[in-house]
């Protein structure tokens, strides 16, 4: 199923850009705009934002210096990019990383990716995909009107599409996995560990941490930890085959 990046501009822009503003030598990187209705390839030296309402695509090649933050109602879709430092997200319509139609190669996020309050309603639902995050992964506050999350999951109409090129579908989390208070379509955190991500490490370096998730469904499955996982108060859950260093707790069991 191929997805196509609908602009709020109802134009898109593909191109190779550098959008890097004419600056002294001295002085510091400047914060620059995703054009509405992007996709394409694009390198910023510092932060990239993406405004309220809007659009951007980055396609493999693109790489961010520092930060990304995507306003409320915009939508943030990548594939083989590189973000240096954060990508913040809150109240965004849309977040896919690792769309294998706008780049088969990993995206990487230098330190954490903080995702809160998405709200969009798109079919296609909001994944993660062959991303490596250096610290920490946090999705929280996800609203009821939210299509689902895939995280490392391998569902045909997202992380699935990637296993076209080997079993590097899933994600590898350096640190924390931090999944709370999501009341969208459903969360599926799976298959996240050295086998389905290219071995690039551990599906998550320390804990998950997985609570009052209140979804369609909330399945937390074949995930190796390296210190421990927990879960409490998710209605419904399912989890099974999760691996920890230290302790799994009640990640591996189920409730109505």
């Amino acid at each position: 199923m191929r997805r196509i990046l609908l602009p709020v501009s109802g134009v898109v822009l593909a191109a190779c850009v550098m959008l890097a503003p004419a600056i002294p030598a001295n002085a510091a990187p400047r914060n620059v705009a995703c054009p509405p209705g992007f996709l394409g390839v694009l390198k910023v030296g510092h932060d990239l934002v993406v405004p309220a309402g809007s659009s951007c695509g980055l396609t493999q090649g693109s790489v961010i210096g520092h930060d990304v933050i995507v306003k409320p109602g915009a939508s943030f879709v990548v594939g083989g990019t590189t973000i240096g430092h954060d990508l913040f997200a809150t109240g965004a319509d849309l977040i896919e990383l690792g769309d294998v139609n706008n780049g088969s190669s990993d995206t990487i996020i230098g330190h954490d990716a903080i995702i809160t309050g998405t709200v969009g309603t798109l079919p296609f639902g909001e994944f993660i995909c062959q991303t490596r995050i250096g610290h920490d992964l946090v999705i929280t506050d996800t609203k009821a009107t939210a299509s689902g999350w895939d995280i490392g999951a391998p569902e045909s109409a997202n992380c699935g599409r990637n296993a076209i090129y080997g079993p590097r579908f899933a994600d590898t989390i350096g640190h924390d996995g931090i999944f709370s208070d999501n009341a969208g379509a459903y969360i599926d955190v799976g298959w996240n560990q050295s086998k389905y991500n290219g071995k690039t490490g551990l599906g998550f370096g320390h804990d998950v941490v997985f609570t009052n998730n209140h979804e369609g469904f909330n399945d937390l499955t074949r995930n190796t930890i390296g210190h421990s996982c927990r879960q409490r108060a998710n209605h419904p859950y399912l989890g099974k085959k999760n691996r920890a260093g230290h302790s799994v707790n009640s990640c591996n069991s189920a409730n109505p």
